[in-house]
């Protein structure tokens, strides 16, 4: 939480900047990737201008439409399936609901880790990403499960304060993502750990007058 309270009036500003540009649906996978690509720059270099956001937004609003028809097919399928068996009696049935319900679970842990792999890839493809967020999904399940957890808290409490969908809820969310993945890569050793952000390092000047 450190990153993004040092960092906040630019999550800040993407938040708003994802809220607007999600509103035509169809723009909103494009508006997600850009503030994730604005957070994994924040990560590498805290001096990361909103400039990042709009490029991000740039180059990859045509993936974000074929995201957006993707997403778009996978939820109507899994929700309609779930809502017309909901009530139904059985074992077959309750088998069916769980695996709805898991393949939405597992599609939203496949976007949380595939977008900020996406800009973590040398030559970034969709395929090459999500594909990725699955083999790190199989090899972490339990961090995996941790971090799903995090997600399922923020929106519970952002369900339970409106307003902090326009401002600190994709925030969130994008500190979240960027984090989980970089620490599973630097564990991996596939990323180097960067050098302390004097930024997130606690100023011990106030004790030192205390200290002996």
């Amino acid at each position: 939480m450190l990153h993004l309270n040092h960092r906040g009036h630019k999550y800040i500003w993407g938040n708003l900047l994802w809220v607007a540009l999600s509103i035509p649906l169809v723009t909103a996978p494009a508006a997600w990737m850009a503030f994730v690509r604005l957070g994994y720059s924040l990560h590498r270099d805290p001096g990361t201008t909103m400039d990042e956001f709009w490029a991000g937004f740039r180059q990859n609003w045509r993936r974000g439409i074929v995201l957006a028809l993707i997403n778009t097919a996978i939820l109507i399928v899994n929700i309609s399936n779930l809502l017309s068996y909901w009530y139904t009696p059985g074992v077959v049935a309750m088998f069916l609901r769980v695996t709805w319900l898991i393949v939405l679970v597992g599609w939203f842990a496949l976007q949380l880790y595939a977008y900020p792999l996406f800009f973590a890839l040398e030559k970034p493809t969709l395929v090459a990403a999500f594909r990725n967020a699955a083999v790190m999904i199989l090899l972490n399940p339990l961090f995996t499960a941790g971090v799903l957890l995090c997600a399922a808290l923020i929106l519970v409490l952002s369900m339970a304060l409106p307003p902090a969908w326009i401002l600190l809820t994709g925030a969130a969310l994008c500190a979240l993502a960027n984090t989980a993945v970089q620490d599973r890569l630097r564990a991996a050793g596939l990323e180097k750990t960067p050098p302390p952000d004097p930024d997130d390092v606690p100023d011990r000047s106030f004790y030192a007058d205390y200290e002996t």
